[in-house]
């Protein structure tokens, strides 16, 4: 090699190989389409990105209601206006069907970081992000520190989970960080829940996060039938 580099048929050249391991998409079976229910609250969570203070929404939805179809819609209108976007979830074993799902609609632009990772993987990942290459981060709580640039949506699912909270030093709870980022970067901040905590309901019925509620389970599909029953009798 060397010697047709010397004699010119070849020029040598160096480049970083990045630690990224192969996400493998999902397939689709169409273009996403959301119900009356899902379009009325996208259209409302939309509408709040891209304005001088976005604040904080909370999704509420049943269990089934399509809730990730929201937010997919949401990192795809983010991401036509030049923004990235940041999608938190409470446990790594939520992200790789996740994942799949966003490499089907958002290809190479979709970045990984959780503890799962090796350091390389995660230097890697996070280069990326810096860099501009990916705009969509996905991830548990230390995600929320992901260096995405201009961002524009911070979304944290099934935000009542516990795990949002780090029992380590220090102790950072993810959803109050992604607040003072929505906040300094004027970026919507989503909580995402079927059964939110009493803090966030009690902010979202008392005004100071909007309010956008799916009650229906997407195509109409019913509900479990429940049952109480009192073990005493």
């Amino acid at each position: 090699v060397k010697r047709l580099e010397a004699l010119g048929y070849l020029t040598l050249s160096t480049r970083p190989v990045l630690r990224c391991r192969e996400i493998v998409p999902a397939k689709l079976e169409g273009p996403l389409v959301l119900n009356e229910e899902q379009q009325a609250a996208f259209d409302g969570l939309r509408d709040r990105i891209g304005r001088e203070k976005p604040g904080v929404a909370l999704l509420y939805g049943v269990t089934g209601s399509g809730k990730t179809s929201v937010y997919l819609k949401l990192i795809e209108d983010c991401l036509k206006t030049g923004k990235s976007a940041m999608l938190l979830v409470p446990e790594i074993a939520l992200t790789p069907q996740l994942l799949s799902v966003l490499a089907a609609h958002f290809g190479d632009q979709v970045a990984l970081l959780h503890s799962s990772l090796g350091a390389g993987e995660r230097a890697d990942q996070w280069k990326r992000l810096k860099n501009g290459d990916a705009k969509v981060a996905v991830g548990t709580r230390s995600a929320v520190f992901a260096p995405c640039r201009n961002l524009g949506l911070i979304i944290l699912d099934e935000e009542q989970e516990h795990s949002y909270q780090s029992e380590n030093s220090p102790r950072y709870n993810a959803r109050e960080v992604a607040m003072w980022r929505g906040a300094k970067e004027r970026a919507l901040v989503v909580f995402g829940s079927a059964t939110p905590s009493i803090e966030t309901m009690y902010h979202a019925k008392s005004g100071d996060y909007r309010l956008y509620t799916l009650k229906n389970r997407y195509n109409g599909k019913p509900l479990p039938d429940v049952q109480i029953v009192d073990m005493k009798e």
